[in-house]
């Protein structure tokens, strides 16, 4: 006995993964210098701010394609998986994002599972010398891709 089987056409579905996952990143409009916002903020949130030993640096271009490096100052705590990094926007006589250049620093919060976000801003609101906080999400960003101490 012959037997036909009928096969029906298989649908193709293609697979995306987006490797990059968005992380919050907060905008600081503050009079402080650089050392002395990352002391406040180690002494007020108990972090541990400190710039990396030698100067570690990301480079980026700006808007005319000559490279840039910027300085952070970074905080990773391995035991709470926590990897914060604080960049100043204005170096060097460039400004790392023109369009938010009332903007002082810039906390990235590349991994972060210590703190609530809300409560972290309503924490830096209470520093004094800090004016402002803004939230922003990674994906408005260039640069977090350039932050991976």
């Amino acid at each position: 006995m012959l037997r036909f089987v009928f096969m029906t056409r298989l649908k193709k579905i293609k697979l995306e993964i987006d490797d990059e996952i968005e992380f919050p990143i907060l905008g600081i409009s503050t009079a402080l210098g650089d050392y002395r916002l990352a002391w406040e903020l180690n002494s007020k949130l108990k972090l541990r701010f400190q710039r990396p030993e030698p100067a570690a640096y990301f480079t980026i271009p700006d808007k005319t394609k000559k490279d840039v490096d910027y300085e952070y100052y970074s905080y990773v705590n391995e035991e709470e998986l926590s990897k914060f990094f604080l960049v100043k926007n204005k170096q060097k006589g460039s400004t790392l994002f023109s369009d938010r250049e009332r903007l002082d620093f810039f906390l990235v919060l590349r991994d972060n599972f210590i703190w609530d976000e809300e409560d972290l801003i309503s924490d830096l609101r209470k520093i004094k010398g800090v004016i402002a906080v803004f939230s922003f999400s990674s994906a408005e960003f260039e640069f977090s891709e350039y932050l991976n101490d």
